[in-house]
């Protein structure tokens, strides 16, 4: 089985999909970075150089890539703005939905993103929102201990391969 994780930049898409793929035994790939490697260049180089329109067509390129086995997938933030990758997105799509306030913290000791050079963290929720939950098949908080985001998230994989 293959678990999506989606959701905002700073949400914990990889932090909780390294303890989830850990603890599922299965394999943790981190789009963003399969990404970068397949480019040889890092995410705002990308941007810089490019656009986003190519960044998201690599995006989509590495979806089809992935290997056909056990995998928790951290996503980038703004997959759910090609449509078609809910297609290529084959399992179990989860959003990890977080405080905008957490995130703001979470980000700032991080590099900033691309898009949040552009535009804030506000606006990029408010354009995506509705995405998020048309893609994911299950919606979990992520405001709390990551332990917690993590051990619901197994709960409804349980539920799902009853």
């Amino acid at each position: 089985m293959k678990i999506f994780l989606i959701g905002m930049p700073g949400s914990g898409k990889s932090h909780v999909g390294k303890i989830l793929a850990e603890k599922l035994k299965y394999t943790f790939v981190d789009l963003d970075g399969m990404i970068e490697k397949n480019a040889l260049m890092f995410i705002d180089e990308i941007f810089e150089k490019y656009d986003e329109q190519t960044f998201r067509k690599l995006e989509t390129e590495a979806l089809q890539k992935l290997p056909d086995c056990d995998l928790v997938v951290s996503c980038g933030g703004g997959i759910v703005t090609v449509k078609d990758n809910k297609k290529l997105m084959q399992g179990y799509k989860v959003y990890i939905d977080t405080e905008i306030d957490i995130i703001k913290e979470r980000l700032k000791e991080d590099y900033v993103r691309p898009l949040l050079k552009k535009k804030s963290l506000e606006q990029l929720h408010q354009e995506r929102i509705l995405k998020y939950i048309d893609f994911a098949d299950v919606i979990v908080a992520n405001d709390g201990q990551i332990e917690q985001t993590v051990q619901t998230i197994i709960q409804h994989v349980k539920e799902v391969n009853k």
